[in-house]
């Protein structure tokens, strides 16, 4: 009990010093991060441009409202307005290095360079241009180490830093690159405890542990989230890869259903994420001989072809795969499948 009452307190005075200091701002942007991750993204961009309108010489509003255009973007997958985009974190930026002429503001400001070159680095990466990722990558980490110099309790930092020394901790095999692998992970646990940052924290914790084998500390994370948001996509998606690394067939198998009952209700329908969920419904339907079933989901596959080129993924490769399985099941049923 009495470390129960420490760790909580420990929490209470890292987080209460990193809160925006005002009032409404702060709630603002926790009402716009639960829209975001309840995916409704219209309702999270109006309160976004409210914090901009209301605080337009804080980075604050336009570096969530930038991160909130790339999380629609990732669960949608139809369209990207990198111009907007740019614009966001530009001005997010400017704001910030205006933050750091001061002492009382100096960590925020480092903090919220760091962001906005973390974003940069990602979108670059998600691009396939590796390099300016990395650059971006080495900026950020760069800034966010210089924010918990001026204040190491700055709990906030401590997320994206983590992550960046994790992943970096991949390059170990280079001179003068030490392996920082478990710090990174520490990082990123003590920064799960900040409001504004648990979200993001979830789901990098979840990528790390996927990578490192370790499976129930993923699905601890994943399961939290989803209690809370039982239709987010990300987490969904997440839990798949876990449960498919696991090898927890049956656990696969719920997400997935629980993963497409979302994509085909959300506002726009992402049509790779469909023909994922199909295609992996379709495998088990067929490893379980209800051909029909199987059948029927590889039609649907098919019939997306009309989305090839219009969605983010490898929306092609699913429909071969998916024609392949249509021949593959009338070749051992020895019928024709239907057109």
């Amino acid at each position: 009990m009495v470390k129960i009452f420490f760790l909580v307190l420990f929490i209470l005075q890292c987080t209460s010093a990193q809160l925006l200091e005002d009032p409404k701002q702060h709630k603002l942007l926790l009402r716009g991060i639960h829209q975001t991750l309840k995916q409704e993204y219209d309702s999270a961009e109006i309160t976004f441009r409210t914090i901009i309108a209301h605080y337009p010489k804080h980075p604050c509003g336009y570096l969530y409202l930038a991160g909130m255009l790339q999380a629609r973007f990732s669960d949608y997958g139809d369209r990207f307005n990198s111009a907007q985009y740019d614009s966001l974190l530009t001005v997010a930026s400017e704001l910030a290095e205006e933050m750091l002429k001061s002492k009382s503001t100096e960590a925020w400001g480092w903090y919220y360079s760091g962001v906005a070159d973390a974003f940069r680095s990602y979108t670059a990466s998600d691009k396939g241009n590796l390099p300016t990722g990395f650059f971006y990558g080495i900026s950020a980490g760069s800034a966010l180490e210089k924010c918990l110099e001026v204040d190491s309790s700055f709990l906030a930092a401590k997320n994206i830093l983590g992550s960046y020394y994790y992943w970096r901790s991949k390059l170990a095999w280079i001179p003068f690159l030490s392996d920082r692998t478990e710090e990174g992970i520490r990082l990123v646990k003590q920064a799960f405890f900040h409001p504004y940052e648990k979200h993001l924290a979830s789901h990098n914790l979840m990528l790390i542990f996927i990578d490192e084998g370790r499976y129930e500390e993923a699905e601890y994370y994943g399961i939290l989230m989803l209690n809370e948001y039982p239709s987010n996509r990300s987490y969904l998606w997440n839990m798949m890869t876990v449960y498919e690394k696991w090898r927890k067939p049956d656990s696969v198998k719920s997400v997935v259903n629980r993963l497409l009952h979302s994509t085909l209700n959300a506002k726009v329908t992402n049509r790779y994420t469909e023909a994922t969920c199909r295609l992996k419904l379709a495998q088990f339907a067929l490893r379980e001989r209800r051909y029909e079933d199987a059948k029927s989901e590889c039609r649907s596959i098919i019939s997306l072809k009309k989305y090839i080129g219009k969605t983010k993924g490898d929306l092609k490769s699913k429909i071969k795969q998916a024609e392949m399985m249509l021949e593959k099941i009338a070749s051992s049923t020895m019928q024709s499948p239907l057109k």
